[in-house]
């Protein structure tokens, strides 16, 4: 993909014309949010969905003069379900937007049939690097990092600490190979040695055998990329094993992110990260947003409910730039890609592939005020998913996930 996409939107107007069919200055539109209410990634949807709703109340429900009105689908973080859930949307509801989505095999089953009704997508969570990539297009958009973002500044940044030599180790799936590839690359680019790669089968029951074949007598830090359940299950198994404190444990922000925080206790303390957001971000706008969040749901906000509070800024903004007016399919994904505001997690727009373009952080898991936060100890501004690469050569290379193995040396 050698052009930008802004240059050739306008060629998809002929593919498909939007589902809202054209009236000027709508008196609603109708926004789809698809999130899991149920299954194991059901926590991370109720934060979406909350995330969406407190930017809704805090503009009134209205955007352009019309009256936003939101559609909640359950996904059930699966492919089949997710795709029969936006054909309702679309062509039942005829909703305007679509945003949310948690699971990236969601995104990548919903991301050819909305390209082709040409209904903007705007992905909240979902991190799969492809999305926003080679299969890039004028109406698909995220607002959250891509999945190797937050790990090409972090790679370097760790060697520069540092660290010479590292054992890695992450679920044998897309995430994990995208994260902990985008580490190794700029590690190793940097000077270091990746000295062990492990990756266990996702929804593996006890690390031990893993933890115990770590080469930590040679390294000088672990890298670990892993999420939910499973990131609570292998930061307690790292400290029992005795190897907290033995030996520094590092990585992406799932491994620690604010929602499963607490549940991990002291065994993460100390732990350091990267991610584009946390709760404990001191920027212009976070504190505010902190606030509302926790007045309204009684907790704090997390990297999913951040997203998803922006996707709902950057449809309002897009609409309130249009005055209401979606008639042209080319105009709405345009004014999208337009979009540029601060967010609580700092300065925010969109690159020219319609993925984020923000700072990134290295993050410690500290105790503060009697609660476990994680604490931004380096920033690393305006990154973009192609890093220091031009979008031309960083697509050339070869993904992540088919050099997972080719690291260790």
């Amino acid at each position: 993909m050698k052009l930008r996409l802004k240059t050739f939107a306008a060629a998809f107007v002929a593919a498909g014309l939007s589902a809202s069919g054209g009236a000027l200055a709508q008196e609603t539109v109708k926004v789809g949010m698809m999130s899991p209410n149920t299954g194991p990634f059901a926590v991370i949807g109720e934060d979406v969905r909350n995330g969406f709703q407190l930017y809704l109340d805090e503009i009134g429900g209205m955007a352009g003069g019309a009256k936003l009105e939101v559609i909640f689908e359950d996904t059930q973080a699966k492919p089949d379900v997710g795709l029969t859930k936006i054909k309702k949307l679309v062509e039942s509801d005829k909703v305007n937007f679509v945003g949310g989505i948690v699971s990236s095999s969601v995104a990548y089953a919903l991301r050819d049939y909305m390209v082709e009704k040409n209904v903007p997508l705007v992905v909240s969570v979902a991190s799969a690097d492809g999305l926003t990539q080679q299969l890039a297009a004028p109406n698909i958009f995220r607002t959250n990092s891509s999945g190797s973002q937050a790990s090409h500044p972090f790679g370097k940044w760790l060697f520069e600490q540092g660290y010479k030599r590292v054992v890695m180790i992450a679920p044998g799936y897309a995430m994990g190979f995208e994260q902990t590839g985008g580490i190794a690359r700029t590690f190793t680019e940097a000077g270091g040695e990746v000295i062990q790669s492990l990756y266990p089968p996702l929804g593996t029951a006890d690390y031990a055998p893993f933890l115990t074949s770590l080469k930590i007598d040679e390294a000088d830090a672990v890298v670990a990329v892993f999420a939910g359940s499973e990131a609570i299950k292998f930061v307690k198994q790292f400290e029992e094993y005795g190897l907290k404190g033995t030996i520094p444990l590092v990585g992406t922000s799932l491994l620690t992110d604010d929602l499963i925080l607490g549940q991990q206790g002291d065994a993460a303390l100390g732990i350091v990260t990267a991610s584009h957001y946390s709760s404990a971000l001191d920027t212009p706008g976070n504190a505010a947003f902190v606030k509302a969040y926790r007045e309204k749901y009684d907790r704090s906000p997390t990297l999913y409910s951040e997203g998803s509070y922006v996707t709902a800024k950057a449809i309002h903004m897009a609409i309130e730039a249009l005055g209401g007016d979606l008639s042209d399919p080319a105009k709405v994904n345009e004014a999208l890609a337009a979009v540029s505001f601060d967010s609580p997690r700092g300065p925010f727009k969109f690159d020219g592939y319609n993925s984020p373009v923000h700072d990134i952080y290295a993050f410690e898991v500290k105790r503060k005020d009697g609660e476990l936060v994680n604490e931004p100890i380096a920033r690393f501004e305006a990154v973009s998913q192609f890093y220091t690469w031009s979008p031309e050569d960083y697509m050339a290379m070869k993904p992540y996930r088919d050099i997972a193995n080719d690291w260790a040396k």
